[in-house]
């Protein structure tokens, strides 16, 4: 959905509630450099594609402030309201040959599998598999309760990535291969990292669309659990737009602190849902890492 829940991490499709959701560390320490997630890849200052073997792992805690314009998330959700929470940040990645998986609770994107079959001196391409919409039912939160189960899905497709000194711009166009909704996801962000002594600043742009299929699964209301608190609706396909700035410091070689503040608007037309009670949602999250 729009917002990531900050998992032991972060936050999930929707925008933001508990969270936001793998990096290595940047300046200064030494790290090996991945082609990967873009929300890692602007946190350290990357500038090319890497593919070696190896990876790294960071624990860590953070704070993070959001607003979330979904109901049941969290449950008892109203529209504008503020919630803060405290968060397991866990930053993580290993490639071996063209096989990895990466982890960075602050990303825009959920744990991702994948295989890295090209690498060009200023761009990549991966297959990646991924959760990009969490479960909505009575399980998950009683707001949901009376309607249908909306369960997780997973889906997979190519991941363009590409490199133009401190630019960085990256493709995701996904399907869903769980039978759960059969529908497609495109995204489009770009990133810019700028470095002041031993910070990193960063800032990210995006668009992602949503095909009908996925909105009418997790969004609409038919006529057989339509109710006084949720009517019959219909949603259909629609985008979803981020902006995000934040910074990146390492305290020594071994602690890293982050920073960001994001804010996620939707089409009107998702507005049609009773599910969603506003068109934005915003989040700042603040962490500090070790690094193994």
């Amino acid at each position: 959905m729009w917002i990531k829940r900050l998992r032991t991490g972060l936050l999930p499709a929707c925008l933001v509630h508990t969270g936001i959701l793998l990096c290595g560390l940047l300046m200064g320490i030494g790290l090996p450099s991945y082609a990967g997630d873009l929300s890692t890849e602007v946190r350290k200052g990357t500038s090319g594609p890497d593919n070696r073997n190896g990876g790294y792992f960071e624990v860590g805690a953070g704070i993070a402030t959001s607003t979330n314009p979904i109901v049941g998330i969290p449950e008892g959700n109203e529209k504008g309201e503020v919630h803060t929470e405290v968060f397991l940040d866990i930053n993580a990645r290993y490639q071996y040959g063209c096989l990895f998986g990466e982890l960075f609770s602050q990303s825009l994107e959920q744990f991702t599998l994948g295989c890295n079959f090209y690498n060009g001196e200023n761009w990549s391409l991966d297959w990646v598999g991924l959760t990009q919409h969490d479960e909505m039912s009575e399980e998950v939160s009683d707001d949901y309760r009376g309607l249908k189960r909306r369960r997780d899905d997973f889906m997979s497709g190519p991941r363009a990535t590409a490199y133009f000194g401190n630019y960085i711009v990256q493709l995701h166009a996904l399907t869903d291969i769980s039978d759960t909704h059969h529908g497609e996801l495109y995204s489009l962000r770009l990133a810019r990292h700028w470095q002041y002594r031993n910070w990193t600043l960063h800032g990210i742009v995006g668009a992602t669309y949503r095909s009908q299929q996925i909105m009418d699964y997790y969004f609409s209301i038919d006529e057989s659990e339509a109710s006084e608190k949720y009517p019959q609706s219909e949603v259909p396909a629609g985008m979803a737009y981020v902006v995000e700035l934040g910074v990146t410091y390492p305290l020594s070689e071994k602690w890293v602190f982050r920073s960001f503040i994001r804010r996620m608007d939707l089409e009107s037309s998702a507005m049609r849902s009773p599910l969603i009670m506003d068109n934005h949602g915003e989040a700042i999250a603040t962490s500090v890492s070790y690094v193994f």
